[in-house]
């Protein structure tokens, strides 16, 4: 039984949340103005059948007129979406078809002028600001010209109640059903305070950690870009202006080489955010294959790393396939080698895969180290991980891996590290491959990402 009526309840709330509309639909203001109206329909049906049985003619034919205009009304809102107009037509049948009940229901002793205030609830919430002095005027002012109508000339009641019960029967009902309204509309406007509420913490959550970036990268650009190239420009005026060995020389131009391959390595990155943080950081994403994308990225880095002295090896597995973009997968294996690159000590060695992990891609970049244990920090993902240094005194400020993260988070993926015990770390992502049945069409856009 239990069961029974929880699935009933459940079935009536989807029902009459259907009636009022969703949110994608409707705004707060038709929302609450649906819900008046459906339970008005409902108040204005129950009535139908008390005025028969209590013999109240009058109010009958009224109340019957007021269901249909009523139920009109609702139907221009919810499903023709005219809810200014539906608005219009429901205000003044109202108020027109109360006014005429006044008189054929008791009066000022009837329920009339309660159900006349209560219309002022959705004209509070729904009319414009242009027409809510006009429809508070109209709602008032018929209120008093009745109460004094009756005053002056008590004879124009002409329906009454044929006994004490019915009175105290329509009476009550009719406060039952304000106060029914009353809470539904109220517990409804409270629920999408609350909602607009937390969604706007949320937001000022969110500005506020992107403010933090912003000024954090700003400071990388006023310093960190700025040291090597007042580096850069010093080596050139020493070399133009200085005779020097030609042995000099080379350890100079080497350094300058180093710097400007360091300054352009991190201009990269601060452009490459700054672009993913435009405009919301929408990419349309694409499949594309690994394999293609990333060879000749990793022999570049080939002779990159001879430079140095150190040995990089890769294996990707062919025709695998993943949703991005071509520039940030790029992107993100450059960050992870020029890592390994620069804390890996000559004579080392860097070991780059890409293979198949049930449904997703398995990236790892692994390197030897410097002979010691990578001693990394769990922030190392983070914009405020702070300046490091490689084996070489190459700078880095840790943009690099914040891209990093990014960008396989923006492609549903993760990425993680592991420090090996006695020298070097391996760093791993995982992305979703591309179903096998739509590897067959990679120029099309198949999904869309915000980083």
């Amino acid at each position: 039984m239990i069961g029974r009526g929880s699935g009933a309840q459940a079935w009536i709330q989807r029902k009459w949340m259907h009636l009022v509309g969703s949110s994608d639909e409707f705004s707060m203001e038709q929302r609450v103005y649906n819900t008046f109206s459906l339970i008005t329909i409902l108040g204005i049906g129950y009535n139908i059948p008390f005025n028969i049985l209590s013999r109240l003619y009058g109010p009958f034919f009224v109340t019957l007129f007021l269901l249909a205009l009523v139920t009109y009304a609702f139907y221009l809102s919810r499903f023709k979406g005219k809810y200014q107009r539906s608005f219009l037509i429901l205000s003044i049948s109202i108020h027109a078809g109360l006014g005429i009940n006044y008189f054929f229901n008791d009066g000022i002793t009837g329920p009339t002028l309660v159900l006349l205030s209560l219309f002022f609830f959705p004209i509070l919430v729904v009319a414009t600001n242009s027409r809510y002095w006009i429809w508070t005027s109209v709602n008032v002012g018929l209120i008093i010209l009745l109460a004094l109508t009756e005053y002056l000339y008590p004879e124009v009641i002409l329906g009454k109640y044929l006994s004490r019960e019915t009175r105290f029967i329509d009476m009550v009902t009719t406060y039952l059903i304000v106060i029914l309204l009353i809470r539904v509309c109220t517990v409804f406007l409270l629920n999408h305070y609350n909602n607009a509420r937390l969604a706007t913490e949320e937001a000022n959550k969110a500005l506020q950690k992107l403010n933090q970036e912003k000024t954090k990268l700003l400071s990388i650009i006023s310093h960190d870009l700025h040291a090597p190239l007042a580096n850069i420009q010093g080596y050139l005026q020493f070399l133009t202006k200085a005779e020097m060995p030609a042995e000099q020389q080379m350890q100079i131009k080497t350094q300058l080489l180093q710097n400007t391959q360091t300054t352009l390595d991190m201009l990269t990155n601060v452009l490459a955010w700054s672009k993913s943080h435009m405009e919301g950081g929408k990419k349309t994403m694409l499949s594309i294959n690994v394999d293609q994308s990333l060879s000749s990225t990793l022999e570049l880095f080939k002779d990159i790393a001879r430079r140095k002295d150190i040995k990089l090896e890769y294996r990707l597995d062919k025709d695998l396939h993943i949703v991005g973009e071509v520039e940030f997968l790029q992107l993100v294996v450059r960050n992870l080698v020029n890592n390994a690159i620069k804390f890996t000590n000559s004579g080392g060695v860097i070991a780059v895969s890409a293979v198949k992990d049930g449904d997703f891609l398995l990236l790892q970049v692994k390197d030897s180290g410097n002979g010691k244990p990578a001693l990394l920090s769990p922030d190392i993902f983070l914009l405020n991980s702070g300046t490091t240094y490689g084996t070489k005194q190459e700078k880095g400020v840790g943009l690099g891996l914040v891209l990093c993260r990014e960008f396989v988070e923006a492609q549903n993926g993760r990425i993680w590290f592991e420090s090996h015990p006695t020298s070097g770390a391996s760093f791993f992502v995982e992305v979703p491959l591309v179903p096998e049945a739509d590897v067959s069409v990679p120029v099309e856009p198949l999904i869309e990402a915000a980083v």
